[in-house]
């Protein structure tokens, strides 16, 4: 019963987002998925580099097939719209709740897009979303297009984990290494610290990840010591 008493609460609250005018959906703006990506997909060209089979990815591919001519925008529009859902908790329930009404979802689409001038296909495609009860994927939905664009673009993320936050000399020296590991693709360096690691770096680009920190280090000379003698 508390349970049910904590998602009343919550639900209340986004009452105000869902008081926000919602005005009948045509049946074309909500259409199936496989439709959106005939309606659009003009060419082999204009499919993504990579491939997702799971359903987010097919979302996914639809989206990027009819957005191809408008690729930077859109990305960054779902960029904006991951930055909103995790900033306002209030909007990020609006949209994952299943309890929902399809119309208060979309109103809380179309609110948010309005505002931030997300371009329109970018809004349509989040209401086929909605009519086809897969809202709460949108995030993995995003992850997905943007592994997308990134091959699109000759682009490759390169996380680094340090004990302590890198000097910008440092840095340099990290992104130079890796970039001759990179194949001719333009790194985006991504820099984040982790003290567990008590020193060394941890390096993940693609599949591959190089471990050199201290911990793991330690570890493995700790399994070497405790390691019977043959």
């Amino acid at each position: 019963m508390a349970g049910i008493a904590r998602a009343g609460t919550m639900l209340s609250r986004l009452r105000p987002l869902t008081r926000i005018a919602v005005r009948p959906l045509p049946a074309a703006s909500l259409a199936p998925c496989s439709v959106l990506a005939r309606g659009f997909a003009a060419a082999a060209a204009t499919k993504p580099k990579m491939e997702d089979g799971t359903l987010e990815g097919r979302y996914a591919t639809a989206l990027f097939m009819a957005s191809s001519s408008k690729l930077d925008k859109v990305y960054g529009d779902l960029a904006a719209i991951r930055s909103m859902m995790s900033e306002s908790q209030e909007f990020k329930l609006a949209i994952e709740t299943p309890g929902i009404q399809p119309d208060s979802k979309v109103a809380a689409f179309e609110a948010v897009c309005n505002k931030g001038g997300i371009d329109g296909s970018v809004l349509n495609f989040l209401k086929v979303l909605v009519e086809n009860k897969r809202a709460h994927l949108l995030s993995r939905m995003i992850d997905i297009f943007e592994n997308f664009y990134r091959a699109e673009k000759g682009l490759l993320l390169c996380k680094v984990t340090s004990a302590e936050p890198l000097t910008d000399a440092q840095k340099k020296q990290v992104e130079a290494a890796m970039q001759k590991r990179a194949e001719g693709s333009k790194l985006i360096m991504e820099y984040n610290t982790n003290p567990a690691m008590l020193g060394g770096l941890i390096v993940k680009m693609n599949e591959a990840v190089l471990d050199n920190s201290v911990s793991t280090r330690l570890e493995r000379l700790q399994t070497q010591l405790l390691a019977p003698v043959s």
